[in-house]
């Protein structure tokens, strides 16, 4: 996780731009449990960079590359959201750039021409550009087919300012581990910077081909660089055996995680690709599996590991029970401001992909609101020196409430297992996720 600095302060950023910079740096470190920025040294210096993003999480997709970088990223947003004035100039002081579709009703070219034209500038002052080519976010973990507008602002920039102009698009896949919960991972993944002079000398005899070939070159990159699940016809169960079936080696890195479901997808296609037989009993037995753990409340990785004894599982519950205080004393100086954005998110966003982005936010405002609240009222009821004692304290029992909240749920999951494994057809979930372990695992 990069490290919280300071100096942006100092530096000539939009104000508004600043305020979310230090939101965003804050709220990730706490909503995130791993944060890997992986081949960060591959990116060019001394150059106008495009980074080509795959979108899956609205919002949360800029919010997490924004926080990574030491200077402003320019983004290309919807246009509709910049019709009034004011929502216009905050929008710009946030370096945001209006794109119009053809939903919009208008005449997308020339309406898009004044924007490209900032663009090729920004690109040629050497500055960064965000463009998401796939045209709109969908939480599904697939790159689906990229709009032409990437290939026709860079290379419309050499264009404008001549082959030499430095320009690199840097495919950079997000890959969440989690898309909507909090205590998951995230990587950034970059790939391979590539030159856009390459293809400008095939631009200017055949643009069209240009634009395609450049196109898909991105597309290819970026397919390496995320989960890409390409049978949508079984799509929750592949992304249940990625994401919930234990992986069979011990991992350090969020980086190494990743790589290991991405050998585990690759078994995957080829046993589709050689036997579709095996392939359909892969797809029974992981639903069978997913069917079972969501039906009795508990994990598919307690399936390979022995159960816990009735006295050490007793013994542990005893001790969280003596602890229950400083749980709820976490509660108090936690729970609400935790609560709230949940609550307002779950109950009044209807769209999904926006959930993680504005639980981080408005999560973040929250707890800096509430514990000052807390310190206020410290401070003015009881002897300074306490007061400074519980204020400093606030991050510590935040983290260790958190910890008990986990422990809880882990030590619920190990009892409900308890009474699964004396269930009739337990032998033969047990022999499916054996199975698929043995064939993918």
């Amino acid at each position: 996780m990069k490290k919280i600095w300071l100096n942006y302060w100092i530096k000539d950023w939009h104000f508004f731009y600043k305020i979310g910079y230090a939101l965003v740096i804050t709220g990730s470190r706490a909503y995130f449990r791993g944060f890997q920025y992986e081949g960060k040294s591959k990116i060019p210096k001394n150059a106008g960079i495009v980074y080509a993003v795959n979108h899956q999480n609205a919002f949360l997709d800029p919010i997490v590359l924004a926080g990574q970088t030491n200077a402003p990223l320019y983004y290309l947003t919807r246009a509709d959201i910049f019709k009034k004035k004011l929502a216009n100039k905050l929008l710009r002081q946030l370096y945001m750039l209006p794109i119009f579709r053809q939903r919009d009703g208008v005449d997308t070219i020339s309406k898009n021409a004044t924007t490209f034209i900032e663009c090729y500038d920004i690109l040629k002052n050497q500055e960064n550009l965000v463009i998401f080519p796939e045209g709109n976010h969908n939480y599904k973990k697939l790159i689906r087919p990229l709009k032409k507008g990437l290939a026709r602002i860079t290379l419309g920039t050499l264009h404008e300012y001549g082959k030499e102009t430095p320009v690199y698009i840097v495919p950079l896949g997000i890959d969440y581990e989690n898309h909507f919960n909090m205590n998951s991972d995230i990587l950034l993944n970059v790939g391979n910077p590539i030159d856009v002079s390459k293809y400008y000398d095939q631009f200017k005899e055949n643009n069209i081909e240009a634009i395609n070939k450049l196109t898909f070159k991105v597309f290819d990159e970026l397919r390496t660089l995320v989960i890409n699940i390409e049978d949508q016809e079984n799509y929750e169960e592949i992304y249940y055996l990625l994401h919930r079936f234990p992986l069979r080696k011990k991992v350090s890195s969020v980086l190494e995680k990743f790589n290991l479901r991405q050998e585990k997808l690759r078994k995957t296609e080829q046993i589709k690709i050689q036997d579709i037989s095996a392939y359909n009993k892969l797809i029974f037995d992981i639903k069978s599996v997913q069917s079972f753990t969501k039906k009795n409340s508990i994990r598919p990785y307690l399936l390979e590991i022995p159960e816990d004894s009735f006295i050490k599982l007793f013994g542990i519950s005893i001790i969280m029970f003596f602890l229950l205080p400083v749980h709820l004393l976490g509660l108090i100086t936690n729970y609400i401001p935790y609560k709230i954005p949940v609550w307002i998110v779950e109950n009044k966003i209807k769209d999904k992909h926006f959930h993680s982005s504005l639980k981080q936010v408005i999560g973040v405002v929250l707890f800096i609101l509430y514990w000052l609240i807390i310190t206020v009222f410290i401070f003015a009821y009881l002897n300074w020196k306490i007061g400074l004692i519980c204020v400093f304290s606030l991050p510590l029992i935040s983290l260790l409430n958190f910890k008990y909240w986990i422990l809880y749920i882990k030590i619920k999951g190990r009892w409900n297992y308890r009474k699964a494994i004396k269930k009739e057809d337990f032998l033969i979930i047990k022999k499916a996720f054996d199975s698929v372990q043995s064939l993918v695992g």
